[in-house]
């Protein structure tokens, strides 16, 4: 067992605690600052129990500082930072400190102390995944369908992007509150064209939403349809294959027109109107189809998929059939989707998301994720289990167990 003590924002701190003690782990000792950790470190006797094996602080100025630094070497402390983003990692190189990210998991804090686990280099992540999220003509839903996802991804404990790739109709910046007059994902578009686009770049250039479950880092689309030639596909790619060594998973929103232009135009080199689309779908690892729930969105899914196959052979697909309702599809509504896609197309939808208008207004209203405003929703349970499938390399109990700690809001206290 390990002993540490800590110094971090509340919510992390907590969050180590818990962590800890799943591993088997106790948090001996917890600080607001760096310097009310030098005081209790300096109350502390030197053979006090329980021991301190660890001291582990956010790299940031409130709680790591040259005089922590100092006090830790004096008692033959080990000192970690949890460095995240590029000003973290500026200020642990800057006091000499070795770091870990918390998006390694818990097992790279272990691997800091004890002995013979090379702590000196973490774990190599491995690549991030991509997930487009993708649904045929009208409003089936994708926006919404792509920021509760990334929110939930975060909730579970993944290190998530949200990128906004819709050259038609960008939202995702409006539905969360957003500036977008420097659309990130452009302005990324245009260092992957220089050659210098890095992981450093991205955290720079990416807003931060923080949920209750977590932070959604976000690159905002384009505010006018007229700029889509600045995301070529050749740079559209360059950022998502960035995006992969960023985050853990890269959750794209695009436009619904999957035409192909070359046919009639006569300079096959020139920009294409939906190259972000269709370069984004050639990439991905998972395409989550959101459909509409009602017999208009039920046949432009069925027409449209067979052409998504064709261009997306690599990814696997998860029709979600979105708004789901007795009003457009009569009784038993999702029942009624279900036979209606196999028996139209042979399709067996992975989940039936049901109409709530509330919660989604409720959202909207406050420019909030759907976990923070309706968490008890049905709309956003059905939302955490497609989460849930979507990390296989995790029990979907343990998962779906992490993601129930986190604290949530109804859609009623939102519209007080």
């Amino acid at each position: 067992m390990i002993g540490i003590a800590v110094s971090a924002a509340l919510e992390r701190e907590d969050a180590i605690v818990r962590e800890a003690a799943r591993h088997g782990h106790r948090v001996v000792m917890r600080a607001a600052t760096a310097d009310d950790l030098v005081e209790r470190l300096a109350a502390r006797g030197p053979d006090a129990e329980p021991r301190i094996d660890l001291v582990l602080v956010v790299a940031d100025a409130l709680h790591a500082s040259r005089r922590l630094v100092d006090a830790c070497d004096e008692r033959g402390l080990r000192l970690v930072a949890l460095a995240d983003d590029a000003a973290e990692r500026a200020r642990a190189e800057t006091l000499g400190l070795e770091t870990v990210a918390w998006a390694d998991g818990f097992r790279a804090v272990e691997a800091a102390v004890t002995p013979g686990t090379g702590a000196a280099s973490p774990p190599e992540r491995p690549r991030g995944r991509v997930v487009v999220v993708w649904g045929p003509a009208g409003a089936p839903g994708r926006t919404t369908a792509a920021i509760a996802l990334a929110a939930e991804l975060a909730a579970l404990g993944r290190r998530v992007a949200l990128v906004d790739a819709d050259t038609t109709s960008a939202a995702i910046a409006p539905a969360l509150a957003l500036l977008d007059e420097s659309p990130g994902f452009a302005a990324a578009a245009r260092l992957a064209r220089a050659g210098s686009l890095t992981v450093d770049e991205l955290d720079r250039i990416a807003q931060l939403v923080q949920t209750s479950g977590g932070v959604v880092r976000v690159l905002t689309g384009i505010g006018r349809p007229s700029r889509w030639p600045e995301l070529g596909a050749d740079r559209v790619a360059a950022v998502l294959a960035r995006c992969r060594d960023w985050t853990d998973i890269t959750v794209v929103d695009v436009a619904a027109s999957l035409e192909r232009d070359e046919e009639i135009s006569s300079d096959l080199f020139a920009p294409r109107r939906h190259a972000a689309t269709i370069t984004a779908l050639e990439g991905a690892d998972e395409v989550v189809v959101v459909a509409g729930g009602d017999p208009v969105g039920v046949a432009r899914l069925v027409r449209a998929l067979p052409e998504l196959r064709e261009l997306a052979p690599q990814a696997r697909l998860r029709v979600v059939v979105n708004k789901v309702r007795a009003g457009a599809m009569g009784v038993a509504p999702e029942r009624a989707v279900r036979e209606t896609l196999r028996r139209l197309g042979q399709i067996t939808p992975e989940a039936c998301w049901p109409f709530d208008g509330r919660a989604a207004d409720a959202a909207l209203l406050e420019g909030r994720v759907l976990l923070d405003v309706a968490g008890r929703s049905r709309l956003r349970r059905r939302v955490q289990e497609l989460a849930v499938a979507l990390l296989p390399d995790e029990p979907p109990r343990r998962a779906a167990l992490r993601a129930a700690e986190r604290p949530r809001r109804s859609w009623r206290a939102a519209l007080r």
